[in-house]
């Protein structure tokens, strides 16, 4: 089994993926997850299914787990609850949540950020700031594109030492309120 930085966690089981990867939902009415190794041969998937979990050699490993009633993405510094409507791929490490409208989610850190102002990037705009929860730092930000217009949110989530967990969701217009509602479900901020 190849290295992986992520896997699920819940429903009794934990699935743990070979490298590189993506879970699924196959369908939004059930718990099942459709894991994918991607081979040079071409995807190889698999379906897991809680209520009938058995692994697949080389493609995802199943073993015993927490009994959450939903899905959670473990990682060695965090976990958190995986959103309906998003697929888990190991594009970037820790991991990274792609959507609709090129949406996406990813995680940083923990690292130290004295400023946050040091994550607006040149040509980004700031449309808002906010503290959400337990003193979650957000801006959002607008920004053209290949000649549309995108939407980022940076969430700084605060861990132990004044460091913080940076979740950055982003999207091309039309996925602004399903990118900010993935990574607000995440951070159990909704």
């Amino acid at each position: 089994m190849g290295h992986v930085f992520a896997r699920l966690a819940g429903h009794g089981l934990v699935l743990t993926p070979q490298w590189p990867y993506t879970f699924e939902r196959p369908d939004a009415a059930s718990d099942a997850v459709l894991v994918t190794h991607w081979r040079d041969d071409g995807p190889a998937q698999a379906v897991v299914d809680p209520a009938d979990a058995h692994g697949v050699p080389g493609i995802v490993d199943v073993t015993p787990g927490p009994d959450y009633a939903f899905w959670v993405i473990e990682t060695s510094a965090f976990d958190t609850v995986w959103p309906p409507g998003w697929a888990v791929e190991s594009s970037l490490a820790p991991y990274c949540l792609t959507g609709e409208h090129d949406a996406s989610i990813s995680v940083q850190g923990p690292a130290e950020i004295t400023d946050p102002d040091s994550m607006i990037a040149p040509g980004q705009t700031v449309v808002a700031r906010r503290r959400m929860g337990d003193d979650v730092q957000v801006l959002e930000l607008a920004y053209e594109h290949d000649g549309e217009p995108w939407w980022q949110g940076v969430y700084l989530y605060p861990r132990k030492n004044g460091r913080v967990l940076v979740f950055t969701a982003q999207s091309r217009e039309p996925g602004t309120t399903a990118a900010r509602h993935g990574v607000e479900w995440m951070l159990g901020l909704v």
